[in-house]
């Protein structure tokens, strides 16, 4: 009898279908309704251990919040917005340090697979412009969802 891994399967079919983020200098992921991770570009597997994939992004990023997920702002958006939407969290990794990122949820009208949304992440120093920030990640975000539907 074949022993068929169709865990493996999924991941390499939606490697196929998302491959194309590893041309993004920047980590991005897609994610389910539930926030399970489909795909990691190159950029964003650094961030979490090797395992990540189907696993929660509350499960594998190292948040500073560890109950985040109870009230975070990018898990509200991808399960309610139907517009690019910018929240902000943060990051403590092991050595102590932590990072502000910047998370533009793209939310994907139609997609054939369980794919609710792709995240773009950049990180975003304390002391630059808010306003400024958020304007450019906005629009690196519709700029990506361009050639996600395109």
């Amino acid at each position: 009898m074949t022993n068929i891994d169709f865990r493996s399967l999924l991941k390499e079919e939606t490697s196929l279908r998302w491959g194309f983020l590893d041309q993004e200098s920047e980590a991005c992921a897609v994610v389910t309704t539930r926030m399970e991770l489909l795909y990691l570009n190159f950029a964003c597997q650094s961030l979490v251990p090797v395992d990540w994939f189907s696993r929660r992004c509350f499960e594998v990023l190292p948040h500073e919040d560890a109950l985040c997920a109870l009230d975070c702002p990018t898990i509200h958006a991808v399960q309610t917005a139907e517009e690019i939407t910018v929240c902000e969290e943060t990051l403590r990794f092991d050595d102590g340090r932590a990072a502000t990122l910047g998370t533009a949820v793209i939310p994907l009208r139609k997609s054939d697979d369980r794919a609710k949304a792709v995240l773009l992440f950049r990180t975003r120093d304390p002391a630059s412009d808010t306003d400024v920030f958020t304007s450019q990640l906005l629009s690196d975000a519709h700029d990506l969802r361009d050639r996600i539907s395109g």
